[in-house]
């Protein structure tokens, strides 16, 4: 006992209210912030601190893991480029696991320089701190000849 309190006691509070804190709706929102953020700046090797192992996503091209995640990043920078603020947050909303967020992304294509907005819907399910499924749309608002909208789904 430490100052009249059982140690097992302690910890049991300690974890329960770290595991509360976690699932609050704020500190969903900002696992789901922070996956943006490595996404901008193409930080694949960062992805295990926000995104569980067994993750599973759902994008228009078919599911994919943890793998296809880190694949599906690294073709988008080969073909967008992306700063920073790319990304900015419309809406997010909370609901329960889930985290829905509407996104836009201001980004050039890599080969010409061309600027191109695009929206995005995500749904993410997030358990303990962590992107456990997902699921995602975007489309382009300005059509060009280069990108095809099968580009996106990737």
């Amino acid at each position: 006992m430490v100052f009249g309190v059982k140690i097992g006691n302690v910890r049991e509070e300690i974890t329960m209210r770290n595991a509360t804190m976690q699932d609050s709706p704020e500190s969903r929102k900002s696992v789901f912030r922070k996956l943006v953020d490595l996404y901008a700046a193409g930080d694949v090797s960062a992805l295990d601190q926000v995104v569980a192992p067994n993750y599973v996503g759902h994008p228009s091209a078919g599911d994919r893991d943890l793998e296809g995640l880190r694949q599906s990043i690294l073709y988008f920078h080969n073909l967008f480029i992306y700063t920073k603020d790319s990304f900015h947050i419309e809406d997010q909303l909370v609901e329960g696991e889930k985290v829905v967020t509407r996104m836009t992304a201001n980004v050039q294509i890599r080969e010409t320089g061309e600027p191109v907005t695009l929206l995005g819907i995500n749904i993410a399910r997030i358990v303990d701190g962590k992107l456990v499924e997902e699921w995602n749309t975007w489309e382009q608002t300005k059509a060009t000849e280069r990108l095809k909208p099968s580009v996106l789904s990737a």
